[in-house]
Parts: structure tokens; sequence; C-alpha cells
């Protein structure tokens, strides 16, 4: 029975007992209605970082996908494609469009061509192909424009046993990378592995090589005894150039 505000409970009246209850049972339900919204709006930014790992492992396990169809563990990459015109030993021709893989037991370089009349689950599909395997090879670099993209220059890679040599540094000292390198990619010293000088044969990249190359010029041979390679060769070069 209720006596002035006060709720009185007792075990003869089982409809207020009841009612007590329900009046329990409230404050959990209400507390739930107020604070799940509240909790996925504090989970919310998290989402988005979350979705990224999602992709990042949906592009690594469809990469590792395709190598292991190529039988390629154990194999690097550039990670950018080329489009390339390819001249193999028997004088066929062939387009190739394909990063510069590495394998990493033998150190030698070489890109993927793709069958498309093979299933892309047939690993026929796939031919690699090794710069001993070529007679001639040039890159088909792309030039953007703000409508649209249109071939720009072509650079030929000289073949070796173990890559092709692409030349990064033109001048009167010409340095040869095993990657290529276009007007948006700084050059990496670590991937040259020839120098030139004028039209000389190509010596392998070395700081003694250089010394020899730059001879009385102290400028470009005090950068060449402090590890600065390349703004030694375009020192180098610059000033040679300014001389003519």
């Amino acid at each position: 029975m209720l006596h002035g505000d006060l709720f009185i409970f007792t075990k003869s009246n089982p409809c207020l007992m009841q009612f007590n209850r329900k009046i329990l049972l409230v404050p959990p339900l209400v507390s739930l209605f107020v604070f799940s919204p509240k909790n996925s709006c504090a989970q919310y930014p998290g989402m988005a970082t979350f979705r990224a790992q999602q992709n990042r492992q949906f592009v690594n396990q469809q990469m590792q996908t395709q190598m292991q169809m190529m039988n390629m563990r154990g194999v690097q990459s550039t990670m950018e494609e080329f489009d390339f015109e390819v001249t193999l030993r028997d004088s066929t021709k062939t387009k190739v469009t394909s990063a510069i893989y590495t394998d990493t037991t033998t150190r030698k370089r070489f890109i993927v061509l793709v069958d498309k009349k093979y299933k892309k689950s047939d690993t026929n599909r796939y031919k690699k192909i090794y710069p001993s395997q070529t007679l001639d090879l040039v890159c088909v670099l792309i030039q953007k424009n703000e409508d649209n993209e249109t071939p720009g220059s072509y650079l030929p890679g000289k073949p070796t046993d173990s890559c092709w040599m692409f030349k990064a540094i033109s001048g009167r000292i010409s340095a040869y990378s095993y990657l290529i390198f276009n007007d948006t990619s700084p050059i990496n010293q670590s991937y040259i592995i020839g120098i030139q000088l004028n039209d000389g044969p190509i010596l392998k990249f070395n700081e003694d090589n250089l010394k020899t190359m730059v001879g009385q010029d102290a400028k470009a041979l005090k950068l060449v005894e402090n590890k600065k390679y390349i703004r030694a060769i375009t020192k180098y070069n610059k000033e040679s150039e300014a001389e003519n």
C-alpha cells in the first residue's frame, strides 16, 4: 500500500511487488539505450584505420598469391610497372608491361611477360625474361599531361649478364642504374652500377673510378670524398658544360 510519498512493499500485495520489479528493470534498459550510440560513435573514427588495414592485407594477399603462382619466392620488385619493347635472342619482338624483379638468390633482374591466352590460375601465363635472353630492351616512358597520358621518351636498357643498365645521368660523365628513374623520381646512388666518361667504356661504379673521372676538379673531388657521388657527377657535368 502507499503511505505518503513512499512506496511500501509487502508480501501481501503481489501486484505492488510486480510493479516494483518493473521499476527495477527500467534503469538498465535506459542505460543501454542511452550509452550504446555513444559507444558506437566513439569507435567510429577507428573504422577508417581498420578498413585501411584490411585493404592492405587484401593487396598483400593478392600479391603473395600471384608470386606463388609464378613460383617467385625469394623475389623483390620495384613495384612500379613500365612498358617495355623487348627483342629476344631469337630476334622475336614483344611488348611487356612489368615491374623489374630481383631474384634474391642469384641477384639477377628480370621482367615478367603475361601470356593472356592462359588462364590466371595457369602458371604458363607468366614467363620470366632475363637480360641474358634479350638482344635489346627499351622502356617507353609515359609523359603525363593535364588531359591525358602520351608516350614520352624512350629509354634503352643495355643488357648484361645480371641486369639491364639504364642511363640515369647524362653528360661528360654518364651514370647507369639497374632501375628506371624518370623526371619525378630522385636518383638513388645505391642503384647506380656503372659510370662512363665521354664515349669510353662503362666502368664499375665505385669511388676510385669516379675519382679518376673527375680528375683535378677540386669541388667534385671533395664531394666524392664525402660520399656524395651523385652531386659530384652533376657538379662535374655542369662545370664541364659551362667550359664548352
